[in-house]
């Protein structure tokens, strides 16, 4: 029987090896003498202040989106709340690219809308639009799961006590919220200003620091800028890791309460319930938008029904490209869901330096955007066994991805009595038959949710991989940069659809999965 002695010395010196050492190897590759150059040059600084600008926005309002969308689902009677949560999140299904290419079929020189009347999106206004189709989901969800353990016998007190809707919101409904509304502004911040998805679809001669990286390494293989630049693209994410690590929660409630209080304006609902159509109404004509363009022979030249599109991807070898996806994907979520639970049974299960250490290095991962964790491993393994191999696509990915899975196991860990490994040593049961037959079965709908977020991912990412992928790896979502950046949009758009049929496929089998045994549990 393995030693739990062996399983921690394997996740550190896994951790050691595939985010600690590549992110040192990078650094100690910069030539930092022309640090000044970089900083001081107009590409540069054209470049930062366009990042930051859009960024600014595009946060601003994903926020506003994000807690106008979570407050309707939360406080109205508004009707299939499920489903709409669903409609709403299903911009994390499709790569971020792929929203850059929705608005350049809907608002782009020659697209299906904009041609009727005559404007186009493509720079700034496309950028911000786009970052905030691929942002809000993510904001969406983090304020919602705050909305969530809001206690209703406060909403009751506090009428009790003649207080106005304004002071039950200040004084009872934001405490709650609060904490979400920060981490999902630092989490939205993080995400698009390091995001190259959007701007290098839709951005034009708008260029963002991500797009500058990019160019960067993949034009002029100048690693040691990319990697200064790369420097500066880590910046917000570390200030929101450390904004989460020293915040605290102020709010004393631990039970998710599903009946949240509802508000009696029918004005203020109607408002809201508008809303929440409109935003998703707008995201299921992007959606649709790929099946036209899909279908379309040419859209300026001749916009009648074809198969052309897909017939020229099935000749391009399309499958092969599915399976790549689906075993990076497939393999992502395997090793990753086992590694994340087991480090988090670790972490959250026993007391010690080393355990305070993993957690801290795979938290670390949180601050590491995707195309400076791809440079790193460019740097670091270039000329390696594993280097252009599945491998290493499916070991950066795992990184990439884990913080997010460990953290939904670590919380889950921490709910199951803590006094079960004590029980266990006095009957003298093995710690790996106790996780076999009492934690896994605890926590089976945590294991679900951890393998789908590692899948998912998985397939719609590209920043991670972008460096790392020959011809013989290459994964779907980096096919669609390829037919993006030869305008061939109606192939683009195929592609779009495929990785979203199979996270949608995913998402069912898994909730058909879960409702079939909360049916058992109630038999």
């Amino acid at each position: 029987m393995i030693k739990k002695k062996y399983v921690n010395l394997f996740i550190f010196l896994f951790l050691i090896f595939s985010i600690v050492f590549p992110l040192t190897k990078m650094l100690m590759q910069v030539k930092w003498d022309g640090f000044l150059a970089l900083i001081s040059s107009i590409t540069f600084k054209t470049a930062l202040i366009n990042s930051l600008s859009i960024t600014i926005i595009s946060t601003i309002l994903s926020l506003l989106i994000a807690c106008f969308l979570a407050y309707t689902i939360n406080k109205t009677n508004i009707k299939h709340k499920a489903v709409l949560k669903m409609l709403i999140t299903i911009p994390m299904l499709i790569p971020s690219v792929s929203h850059g290419l929705g608005l350049i079929n809907l608002f782009g020189a020659n697209g299906i809308i904009s041609k009727q009347f005559g404007f186009d999106i493509i720079g700034f206004s496309g950028i911000v639009i786009g970052s905030i189709m691929y942002s809000f989901p993510i904001a969406f969800l983090i304020i919602d799961d705050g909305f969530k353990y809001i206690d209703n016998n406060l909403y009751d007190s506090a009428k009790v006590l003649g207080l106005n809707k304004y002071q039950i919101f200040k004084k009872v409904t934001y405490p709650y919220i609060k904490k979400p509304i920060f981490s999902s502004m630092f989490a939205v911040f993080s995400m698009i200003f390091t995001d190259y998805g959007v701007p290098l679809a839709v951005g034009g001669k708008f260029t963002t620091l991500p797009v500058f990286l990019y160019k960067e390494v993949i034009g002029l293989l100048d690693y040691s800028t990319g990697t200064m630049i790369g420097i500066f693209l880590l910046l917000p994410a570390i200030i929101s890791f450390l904004f989460d690590t020293i915040s605290k929660d102020y709010t004393i409630s631990n039970i998710e309460n599903s009946n949240n209080e509802v508000s009696n304006s029918r004005v203020i609902n109607i408002i809201l319930k508008i809303f929440t159509y409109m935003i998703i109404t707008f995201i299921l004509v992007v959606i649709l938008s790929f099946v036209y363009y899909a279908f379309i022979d040419n859209i300026v030249i001749n916009p009648h029904l074809s198969l052309k599109h897909i017939q020229y991807t099935l000749d391009y070898g399309i499958t092969k490209f599915i399976f790549n996806s689906l075993l990076i994907s497939i393999g992502v979520a395997i090793l990753g869901t086992i590694i994340s639970y087991s480090a988090a049974y670790l972490t959250a299960r026993n007391k010690g330096k080393i355990y305070n250490l993993i957690h801290i290095l795979i938290l670390l991962s949180l601050t590491i955007p995707g195309i400076v964790l791809g440079l790193s491993y460019t740097i670091s393994y270039n000329g390696s066994i594993i280097y252009n191999t599945f491998i290493i696509l499916i070991l950066v990915n795992v990184i990439h991805f884990i913080a997010s899975p460990y953290l939904m196991a670590y919380n889950a860990m921490k709910k199951i009595n803590p006094n079960y490994e004590i029980i266990a040593k006095t009957c003298n049961i093995n710690i790996f038959n106790l996780i076999k037959d009492v934690i896994i079965p605890c926590t089976k709908s945590t294991i679900r949710e951890m393998f789908v977020y590692f899948f998912v991912n998985s397939m719609i990412t590209i920043s991670a991989i972008v460096f790392l992928f020959n011809a013989n790896t290459m994964s779907l979502s980096l096919l669609i940069n390829n037919f993006e950046g030869n305008m061939m949009f109606g192939e683009a758009a195929i592609i779009s659809l495929i990785i979203l049929f199979f996270n949608i496929l995913l998402k069912i089998i898994i909730y058909l999965i879960n409702r079939k045994e909360e049916r058992k549990k109630t038999l």
